[in-house]
């Protein structure tokens, strides 16, 4: 999705990977969720998106790691640390996923 100027349609790419995860065609998600990231690295909720379809596909490692990327561009944001919190918690890792879940708990109270 190039526009008229040659510049990639960040919104469209998102969109499109969103749909396409929702349908539940995950690889094809995968695939659109990478081309927003290389279209701007710090579309943090591009990386939340990417993380979700490898959750999906059982790729926790790679879940995890693309989480920590979307909490390292933006802190504050919630869903990104209860997102942490349920991956870790898949893996076992239950000490980590409760201090994601308290972090994301108070993120939410403030």
């Amino acid at each position: 999705m190039i526009d008229s100027a040659g510049v990639p349609d960040l919104k469209a790419i998102y969109q499109e990977a969103f749909a396409a995860f929702a349908r539940g065609e995950l690889e094809t998600a995968v695939e659109g969720y990478r081309a927003a990231i290389e279209a701007d690295p710090r579309f943090a909720l591009a990386y939340q998106g990417l993380a979700e379809a490898y959750s999906r596909l059982d790729r926790l490692d790679e879940a995890v790691e693309t989480i920590h990327k979307a909490i390292e561009i933006e802190p504050g944001e919630s869903l990104f640390h209860t997102s942490l919190s349920r991956f870790l918690q898949r893996q076992g890792r239950i000490p980590e996923a409760e201090a994601a879940a308290a972090q994301a708990n108070q993120l939410q109270q403030s």
